[in-house]
């Protein structure tokens, strides 16, 4: 967890007890399930630059699955990896190649969706303000919703839709590391 802008790296993740931070949060005992939703990954053969990309994308995905299954967390596919060129360099015109998930915000909204009613506590844990039109709709359909946000961005938008909000600090992610 950084200052302002900055992001996290992606390690973090490595030994975090994930379940730990979200069963503490939710402090309720009660087991819940919890899924984490992601893209579906391919390799493209476009360049060699983006093969050797999305591969390294798959390998770190793949990981990350096992991870997540080892600790009781079912990975949910939706979207896509997408690749685009970047902006040419203003210095030399050289582009290189990035990959993106998309779609994984409209998975998540339609599961909240299908899920959503009036027997059922809805937790999400997210910076997307995507999911505002989801979580309004949720709630028109009964369910009761808990945002879980991150301190070093937190999203109001969605916190005032949502009956309780919860929040990843620096502190609970050190506790559970590893």
């Amino acid at each position: 967890m950084g200052d302002g802008d900055e992001k996290a790296p992606r390690s973090i993740m490595n030994d975090l007890n994930l379940r730990g931070v979200i069963e503490e949060l939710l402090s309720d005992n009660i087991p819940s399930n919890i899924y984490w939703f992601g893209a579906k990954l391919r390799v493209y053969e476009d360049t060699e630059e983006l093969r050797q990309k999305s591969l390294a994308a798959i390998r770190i995905q793949s990981a990350f699955v096992n991870f997540l299954q080892q600790q009781k967390i079912q990975f949910i596919k939706v979207g896509n990896l997408r690749a685009r060129e970047s902006e040419p360099c203003p210095h030399c015109g050289a582009q290189t190649w990035r990959l993106a998930e998309k779609g994984v915000d409209v998975g998540l909204a339609a599961r909240i969706l299908t899920e959503a009613d009036s027997e059922t506590e809805l937790v999400v844990i997210t910076s997307d303000t995507d999911l505002v039109p989801a979580f309004k709709a949720a709630k028109k359909l009964g369910a009761k919703l808990m945002h879980i946000g991150y301190e070093n961005r937190p999203i109001a938008a969605l916190s005032h839709i949502a009956d309780k909000t919860r929040t990843i600090t620096v502190p609970l992610v050190n506790k559970y590391k590893g």
